[in-house]
């Protein structure tokens, strides 16, 4: 569907909800590029990942064993784990999981996580409802995931300038719950009046605040996998008759007036709808914290190795930011970000994994971990990380994505070092390629709670870089279950 397409439906009577449960019933393999479907493979593969490395996460022990206690079918497997629970819960704990350690993707201009509430969602769908084949799997997913994106651009949002309001919730969580009620929608099978209730019914549940992230709190995680269950409770209950509100976006008290204040532009939504995909525009993240810090290790990185330098070498970093919001997010108040308490604290925090990357010459999770939060090397250079809140250079209009950052380091011998830097490795303008994607996942299974074998780890890539030609996704979830991880 063109965007051109699109809009005409609009004016032939049809609402923005129809146009766009249309797109979601309508696509099929065939209609996404080859490129496209690698670039979606590509982020499946990297979720895995960061749900290997997050079963070994704080929190995650205690949401398993929460929910064995909630009891229930056996129905979907945990990542990980030995057990079965039910498909609800097999949700919210691998998707909690995905998200745990901050190592999913991004989706930088509509400023969420795009994949973590669908790839997780669909695969325990797959595993309690299969044989679903790894086409149909592929499919849904890259229906979901490019709803989310959609979503995620629409509200009109300023990061920086006169006209920044800041947020009290977060696009990853509302936008993911839409798009794990699309998938399980089509997965299902749901007719177009049904998969509209189911969309509708997860707006009605729809939560996710900022406030976990100011206070480094694990409910950041969770969140996650709350909205990834509300969302495919959203399309269970409408498979079985429980009518949803179906102008769940326009409508008087729909996402895009009462969460949005009514100022969005629906082109986000309708523009190359089915012909040019947002999915295609995903950052993977090489480094373990918010995705708003990236350009900033990044830069630090490329100085201290281009001119191998050591911290004593160095007096202060001054980190130029031209964007409030992430003033706000990562930099602010600096005392607090300098002397991080929790791991969530660290990975939002400018200076201090600035500093690991000049101390270490690398953020990885040791950094953001208990180790680096007692490092007192870390925290003494994070003390000489000064961000500076560049408000001559913000930009008013629209938003600035990916933030670009101009650093300057003033080395103990009198000379200064500047860097300006916009695009780190895994921006779509600076793509991590397949191997840089294995050798990632690699590394977070090297993280899981249980070993992992060799042979296992080349078997889960195989299947995933061939996700076309799977015949049942079980297949998949077996091998990254507890026993399926170590060969057994």
């Amino acid at each position: 569907m063109s965007g051109p397409a699109a809009m005409s439906d609009l004016s032939a009577g049809k609402t923005l909800e129809d146009t766009l449960v249309d797109f979601l019933q309508g696509l099929r393999l065939a209609d996404i590029p080859a490129e496209t479907r690698e670039h979606v493979k590509q982020s499946f593969l990297d979720t895995l990942g960061a749900t290997l490395a997050g079963t070994a996460a704080e929190g995650s022990a205690a949401l398993v064993e929460q929910v064995g206690e909630w009891g229930g079918h056996a129905q979907s497997r945990l990542v990980g784990f030995p057990q079965r629970v039910s498909f609800l819960d097999a949700t919210i704990v691998n998707t909690t999981m995905a998200r745990a350690l901050e190592l999913d993707d991004v989706h930088e201009m509509a400023m969420l996580h795009p994949s973590v509430s669908c790839i997780p969602t669909a695969l325990a769908w797959a595993d309690w409802k299969g044989p679903v084949s790894g086409a149909d799997l592929l499919t849904a997913c890259t229906a979901g995931m490019e709803l989310v994106c959609r979503l995620g651009l629409t509200p009109t949002y300023h990061v920086a300038g006169a006209l920044h309001k800041p947020r009290w919730f977060s696009y990853t969580y509302q936008c993911g719950t839409f798009g794990a009620a699309a998938i399980v929608a089509k997965l299902e099978r749901l007719s177009r009046d049904l998969t509209l209730d189911a969309l509708g019914n997860a707006y009605s549940q729809m939560a996710g605040n900022q406030q976990g992230i100011q206070e480094g709190v694990l409910i950041v995680r969770v969140q996650q996998g709350l909205s990834a269950r509300d969302g495919a409770l959203g399309a269970m209950l409408a498979k079985k008759g429980i009518t949803g509100g179906r102008r769940m976006l326009e409508g008087k008290f729909g996402y895009l007036n009462a969460f949005c204040g009514g100022e969005y532009d629906r082109n986000q939504l309708l523009n190359g709808l089915g012909t040019n995909f947002q999915v295609d525009q995903i950052s993977i993240k090489p480094y373990p914290c918010c995705k708003i810090t990236h350009a900033s290790v990044s830069a630090a990185l490329e100085l201290v190795e281009q001119h191998d330098l050591k911290p004593s070498d160095i007096e202060e970093v001054t980190v130029q930011i031209a964007s409030r919001e992430s003033w706000d997010e990562v930099c602010q108040p600096v005392a607090e970000k300098r002397r991080p308490k929790t791991s969530v604290d660290a990975q939002f925090s400018l200076p201090f994994v600035v500093a690991s990357a000049i101390v270490r010459r690398r953020v990885g999770l040791d950094e953001v971990g208990a180790e680096g939060l007692k490092d007192a090397d870390i925290l003494a250079m994070a003390q000489r990380v000064l961000p500076v809140h560049d408000t001559a250079a913000e930009k008013s209009e629209g938003r600035v994505l990916p933030m670009p950052v101009t650093m300057e380091m003033r080395l103990a011998n009198g000379k200064t070092l500047s860097l300006w830097k916009r695009f780190p490795h895994g921006h779509p303008q600076n793509r991590m390629q397949w191997i840089s994607v294995e050798q990632k996942f690699r590394e977070c299974a090297a993280r899981a709670r249980v070993p992992v074998a060799e042979k296992v780890l080349d078997e889960i890539v195989g299947m995933v870089r061939g996700l076309e030609d799977v015949k049942d996704v079980r297949d998949l979830n077996r091998l990254l279950t507890e026993d399926g991880l170590q060969g057994r």
